[in-house]
């Protein structure tokens, strides 16, 4: 089939896509959105076991409740875990030999189903993982008053300890680029490598770090680092004003160049992917 664009078709797989992912990984994202719940009954239970299970019962020993902080770096692992696992669960069987060649089989262009798999792993998936997670935390806050203030609601002023800000006002912008690039790391790897694939991202992650350790170290060794701090202090002061401004402009320069080069990337994979 020809990688011409059509939208009806391309809605209709869209559909088939989604159906498929939630009959294979409903189990999984529902795990994970609900982990809140699952940790809160297990901080309460080793709490009560601390207090004496049974005298807890019967009087009204208050029991220490997981804080937003606590909470807060929960849901930092688990959101790691989730979006370096999930692409390949959700696409990792294109490596396949047998699902794979049933992939290509599918009656619609590979344009089309490449466009429904990033829209799939980059917006809709971690979309649905976010909200049930946060959903799932803020009800925890609601039937138990005295659990705090939910992770959604106190996201602009959540610390870690009394001086170290962990979510600030841009912080929902930050999830967002981390969890795009994140995707688009991992979803590369689940399409490259046959086996091993998160271990191997993984790998070649570390290697690709420390090569441009070595080159960036090559750099700066060969120019004059007090000039070059001169320099970069002057140019601070002189935009101080809108040095924001500076910081995420630079930060979406990364976030577009990673994900649309690796996206690119992508797409010749599954251009080229035959069995």
């Amino acid at each position: 089939m020809s990688d011409f664009f059509n939208l009806g078709r391309f809605g209709k797989y869209l559909a088939f896509d989604l159906k498929s992912h939630w009959k294979g990984n409903a189990v999984y994202l529902v795990t994970l959105a609900l982990w809140p719940v699952v940790f809160y009954m297990v901080y309460m239970f080793f709490s009560a076991l601390g207090q004496n299970w049974f005298s807890t019962m019967f009087s009204d020993i208050h029991l220490n409740r997981p804080p937003i902080a606590v909470r807060a770096g929960v849901f930092a692992v688990m959101t790691g875990v989730f979006l370096i696992t999930f692409p390949s669960k959700a696409y990792g069987f294109l490596t396949d030999k047998a699902k794979g060649s049933e992939w290509i089989e599918l009656p619609a262009s590979r344009l089309e189903k490449f466009a429904s798999m990033m829209l799939i792993s980059l917006i809709i998936i971690p979309a649905v993982y976010f909200c049930g997670y946060f959903l799932s935390d803020a009800l925890v806050c609601l039937a138990d008053k005295e659990c705090g203030t939910s992770i959604i609601s106190g996201w602009r002023n959540l610390h870690l300890t009394d001086d170290t800000v962990t979510l600030c006002a841009n912080g929902a912008w930050g999830l967002v680029s981390g969890t795009l690039q994140t995707v688009s790391v991992f979803l590369l790897g689940a399409l490259i490598f046959k086996k091993g694939k998160i271990l191997k991202t993984i790998l070649a992650l570390f290697v690709l770090t420390m090569i441009m350790f070595a080159i960036s170290s090559t750099v700066f060794s060969s120019i004059d680092l007090t000039a070059f701090g001169d320099k970069l202090n002057a140019w601070i002061t002189s935009h101080v004003d809108n040095f924001d401004f500076w910081i995420n402009f630079w930060g979406n320069v990364e976030l577009a160049v990673v994900v649309i080069g690796l996206g690119i990337w992508s797409w010749f994979r599954v251009k080229k992917l035959q069995h």
